[in-house]
């Protein structure tokens, strides 16, 4: 089963590389580093799922769970920033469930002409979903990059 998944999420790093990457746009680059960051923390939690002892199993997941947060965080980021500067909320509007709940909010905020604001607290939500993970990484690297100590002599 594990090979399978593995399988699976490699076919879907490729065809979702091939779809982001068709034209190049800053958007399109925010988002496929979004979209690799996510693919990524895939990969480490599989990896340290299946292929660790327990202690290096724990600090992986750590990671992979950080990753997959930071790359939900970039994905808000970069689609309430589109909202806000091109002030239409259509990349929220469902094609396929234009009568859900989701779909009918975002109407309705279109129709009070705040779509601006709108994608602002989308990228405030984004950066408070990417903060923790963030700090997080940022501190596993100062750990690493701390050089030890000799332990004072008596």
């Amino acid at each position: 089963m594990r090979w399978i998944f593995l399988f699976f999420a490699a076919l879907l790093a490729a065809i979702g590389n091939a779809a982001i990457f068709e034209s190049v746009s800053l958007a399109r680059v925010v988002g496929g580093v979004a979209f690799n960051l996510f693919m990524l923390s895939l990969l480490v939690i599989w990896w340290f799922s299946y292929c660790s002892g327990a202690f290096e199993k724990t600090r992986g997941l750590v990671v992979g769970h950080a990753l997959l947060m930071l790359s939900a965080g970039i994905g808000l980021v970069d689609l309430g920033a589109s909202a806000a500067l091109s002030d239409s909320c259509g990349s929220f509007i469902s094609s396929s469930k234009p009568y859900g709940l989701r779909s009918q909010f975002v109407i309705y905020i279109q129709s009070l002409s705040y779509c601006r604001e709108f994608g602002f607290g989308v990228v405030l939500l984004g950066l408070l979903i990417a903060s923790p993970s963030i700090r997080l990484l940022l501190d596993i690297t100062r750990r690493t990059s701390r050089q030890p100590t000799a332990p004072a002599e008596f």
